[in-house]
């Protein structure tokens, strides 16, 4: 149990230095490695965390605490945010994403076990500084010079939905990833996968008994926006070589 402990701290450490390396190079193929890098690695991070907690369970030992923390989302492209990220934070299996819109900001509650509450909160905090380059470096090369775009308005709808894309590929590939996984590693992990998550909703439902199912109603971009959006979020579409470590890549409150 020790050992595998270690192995998982380990991992976790792998992971921040990766998404770190991702915020930070100015090359765009190095953040595509490093972040696909870190989401396969952050999918076996928590498979491997619920299934030492369901093992300590059995044995009469304490499991992790199921917390809540908070995510705050401030700026014009705060909905674009909102609506992509509460998509990301649903991909992985174990967490509830739930959301508040208050006047000038979005706030997004991300609930779980510790350890997995923690990996979303930093690949949230990542993922916004990556959007945010990637945006830029589309409109600056193409986004603005379409003859449609005349008001600011429509210009900042625009940048947003690019965002709003950006996400919800990163989303569409974590969620590959666990189906991936699952298959790999047995039934009984998506077993392990599912009590934990049962955990999770009993948990929301005893501190929020009076949830209502959320409606994102923000303006909605062009197809040119979509499409450049998940062109950058599909970061080389998963299938560009080999992963640092030398293996081969893999083809491929209100509730949100």
């Amino acid at each position: 149990m020790k050992n595998s402990e270690h192995k998982l701290q380990r991992l976790k450490e792998r992971i921040s230095l990766l998404l770190n390396k991702a915020e930070n190079t100015t090359y765009p193929h190095e953040a595509q490695a490093f972040q696909e890098h870190a989401e396969r690695l952050m999918v076996r991070y928590g498979i491997g965390r619920a299934e030492l907690d369901a093992q300590g369970a059995q044995q009469g030992k304490k499991t992790e605490a199921i917390i809540e923390e908070r995510f705050e989302m401030r700026g014009v492209y705060r909905l674009g945010q909102r609506d992509g990220l509460s998509h990301v934070g649903r991909a992985f299996r174990t967490v509830t994403i739930l959301q508040t819109n208050l006047s000038n900001s979005c706030r997004l509650y991300i609930i779980g076990h510790e350890s997995d509450v923690a990996t979303v909160k930093t690949l949230f905090t990542s993922l916004v500084i990556q959007a945010s380059i990637a945006m830029t470096h589309w409109w600056d090369s193409e986004g603005k010079f379409q003859p449609w775009l005349v008001s600011d308005s429509e210009k900042q709808i625009e940048r947003r939905e690019f965002q709003r894309s950006f996400y919800s590929q990163v989303a569409a590939r974590i969620d590959g990833l666990y189906r991936e996984e699952s298959t790999h590693s047995g039934t009984g992990t998506e077993l392990v996968l599912v009590d934990r998550k049962h955990q999770v909703d009993e948990f929301v439902s005893v501190q929020y008994p009076f949830l209502r199912a959320s409606r994102n109603r923000a303006a909605r971009g062009s197809m040119g926006a979509v499409l450049a959006g998940q062109a950058a979020g599909r970061h080389a579409d998963l299938g560009f070589g080999k992963h640092l470590d030398g293996t081969e890549s893999n083809p491929g409150a209100i509730a949100s």
